[in-house]
């Protein structure tokens, strides 16, 4: 059977028949967010809100889906991981620029009394 990606959450592979559907729905969604707002462009936030508290909770009772959650949760920690590695070496760079800063400025201060 053909695998598409979700077209709310593309890490999703889903089958065709799900794709449909949930293209639909983020059509509908659009249609909507058109009438309000002709300027729009995106995923439309309610499409974005169906799937997030109704769809995927219900597929997530399928393994197949499951297991796809929970590797992109696993991947997103890891991202996260990754990302606090960085904020904390900058900041340890940043610390070590502010107290050379510091002892300058300290050296100054020296001179001008």
């Amino acid at each position: 059977m053909p695998i598409n990606c979700h077209p709310v959450a593309n890490w999703l592979s889903v089958n065709l028949d799900l794709f449909r559907q949930s293209f639909e729905r983020v059509l509908s969604g659009r249609n909507e967010q058109y009438r309000s707002d002709p300027n729009a462009s995106g995923l439309p936030p309610a499409s974005r809100a169906w799937f997030w508290s109704e769809q995927l909770p219900r597929l997530v009772s399928d393994p197949k889906i499951r297991e796809q959650v929970l590797k992109c949760q696993a991947a997103l920690a890891a991202s996260r991981i990754a990302i606090g590695d960085q904020i904390r070496l900058q900041a340890g760079v940043l610390i070590m620029e502010q107290a050379e800063i510091d002892t300058e400025m300290a050296l100054l201060q020296q001179v001008l009394q």
